[in-house]
C-alpha cells in the first residue's frame, strides 16, 4: 500500500512593501502635483492696485483728487513705472504729457509741484479740413502756419512753416462757427507757454493755420520752463 501525496502548501498573500517601486513613484507624483497646484493657486492673484485717471487730461494738467481713482489690474514687466495705490493720490502733480481717461497713471508723465510749468490758453481760427478730423482735448498737435500775400488767402506767399512743435488742445467747441471768423473756422483752444503766445499770434495774421496730429507715444514731454530754456 502506497502513501498518499502530500498536499501541497496553500500560498499566502505577501503584505505589500513600501519600498515598491511603483507606490513610491505614485507617491512622488501625489506630493509633486500638489506642490505644483499649490504654486499656482498662491501665483494666480498678483494684481496690484494702481492710480488710473478718471478722465482725459492734458499735458500741463495739475491733478486734483476727482481725476484719479484706485484700481486692481495684472500688471506684467516692472511695475514701478505706475504710480502704485498704496501710497498717497498725487494730487497737485502736473502731467508732463496727456493722459487718457481710465489709463494707468505713468511714472514719467508726472512733473513734481515745484517745477514751473505755466501755461496760457490762446484760440486759434482753423479751417475745416486743417485739423485732425479726431482731434480732441488732451490731444498733441504741432502748428503750423501757410503765409499768404495781400492779393489774398488763394495766392501763396511761402511754403508751410512750423511755428510751435508738440503743444496740447484744451478744447475743441462743438459750435461750428469761429467767433469774429468766417463760418468755415473753427476756434480751437490751444495751451502754450508765455513765450509760445507771441508766435502763434504772429502766424494768424501771417496765414491759414493747420493742425497736425501727433501720435501717441511719440508726444513731447512737458519740460519746465528752465530746464526748456537750457534745451
Amino acid at each position: 500500500m502506497t502513501d498518499a501525496p502530500a498536499s501541497p502548501k496553500a500560498s499566502r498573500l505577501a503584505a505589500p512593501s513600501w519600498l515598491d517601486t511603483r507606490l513610491v513613484l505614485g507617491v512622488l507624483l501625489v506630493l509633486v502635483s500638489v506642490a505644483v497646484g499649490a504654486r499656482v493657486l498662491s501665483s494666480a492673484d498678483r494684481s496690484q492696485t494702481v492710480w488710473v485717471t478718471t478722465r482725459d487730461l492734458a499735458a500741463g494738467s495739475q491733478l486734483v483728487r476727482e481725476d484719479l481713482v484706485v484700481a486692481r489690474v495684472r500688471l506684467f514687466g516692472d511695475s514701478r513705472q505706475y504710480i502704485s495705490g498704496r501710497g498717497p493720490a498725487p494730487v497737485g502733480y502736473f502731467l508732463r504729457r496727456a493722459v487718457g481717461a481710465r489709463e494707468l497713471l505713468p511714472l514719467r508723465a508726472l512733473t513734481e509741484p515745484g517745477e514751473d510749468v505755466t501755461f496760457r490758453a490762446i484760440t486759434v481760427p482753423v479751417g475745416r479740413g486743417h485739423l485732425p478730423p479726431d482731434l480732441w482735448a488732451g490731444m498733441q498737435v504741432d502748428v503750423y502756419v501757410s503765409p499768404t500775400s495781400s492779393a489774398g488767402a488763394t495766392a501763396a506767399a511761402g511754403p508751410p512753416r512750423l511755428v510751435v512743435r508738440g503743444v496740447t488742445v484744451l478744447l475743441r467747441p462743438k459750435t461750428s462757427g469761429f467767433a469774429g471768423g468766417g463760418s468755415s473756422d473753427e476756434g480751437i483752444v490751444l495751451q502754450v507757454r508765455p513765450t509760445e503766445v507771441p508766435l502763434v499770434l504772429a502766424a494768424m495774421s501771417e496765414g491759414r493755420i493747420d493742425l497736425v496730429g501727433v501720435p501717441r507715444l511719440q508726444e513731447t514731454p512737458v519740460k519746465p520752463l528752465a530746464e526748456a530754456d537750457n534745451g
